[in-house]
């Protein structure tokens, strides 16, 4: 199935990233838009994992991040990855934070000792939508768009699988792994 692992980024996120959307789609924005229930920080795509091995996977982050002390990440900014020229995709991003690159750098331990790489550099973010097309004077356009500063509370870790879908994906819980100590798995 393919997983991936992140962070819950809440209610108040959803409706930033909903909000965001909505503006871009006025300004004549066409993209395949995150919806707001989709909205998460993806720490690590693993693309496809065996089904059997998500439970044990679960079990490993779980013993690796016990006792990994809770922390608090800031949204802050608004921007864009570049297709030459063109927006490629849009996000939001966070204030640098030394715990979640830490939680990041834990979390890819784990996830070579099960064999699974992740390339290259670790860049915090929230997507919004992947471009389709961009309008005339786009540039100008985006430097409209603010970011509230939103404080996120970090104090688990969510594996999710993702299931590709006609009308997009749907992102299924599948475990829970609390920095106390705790798993919860989801059917």
């Amino acid at each position: 199935m393919r997983t991936f692992i992140a962070i819950d980024t809440g209610p108040e996120v959803a409706n930033m990233v909903e909000s965001i959307s909505d503006k871009l789609k006025r300004m004549g924005f066409k993209a395949s838009w995150v919806p707001r229930e989709n909205a998460h920080l993806t720490l690590a795509f693993l693309n496809e994992v065996d089904e059997k091995k998500i439970s044990l996977l679960g079990s490993m982050i779980l013993n690796r991040m016990r006792g990994f002390p809770p922390f608090s990440v800031k949204v802050s900014k608004f921007g864009y990855f570049r297709n030459k020229s063109l927006p490629k995709a849009f996000w939001i991003g966070f204030e640098e934070n030394k715990h979640l690159q830490d939680l990041f750098e834990e979390t890819k331990k784990v996830l070579e000792s099960f064999n699974i790489s992740i390339e290259g550099k670790f860049y915090p973010h929230i997507t919004i939508g992947r471009m389709k097309f961009s309008p005339k004077y786009w540039e100008k356009l985006i430097q409209t768009i603010n970011v509230e500063k939103v404080i996120i509370p970090v104090k688990e870790l969510t594996i999710y699988e993702s299931i590709l879908k006609k009308e997009g994906a749907i992102y299924k819980k599948r475990y829970i792994c609390d920095f106390e100590g705790g798993l919860k798995e989801y059917d």
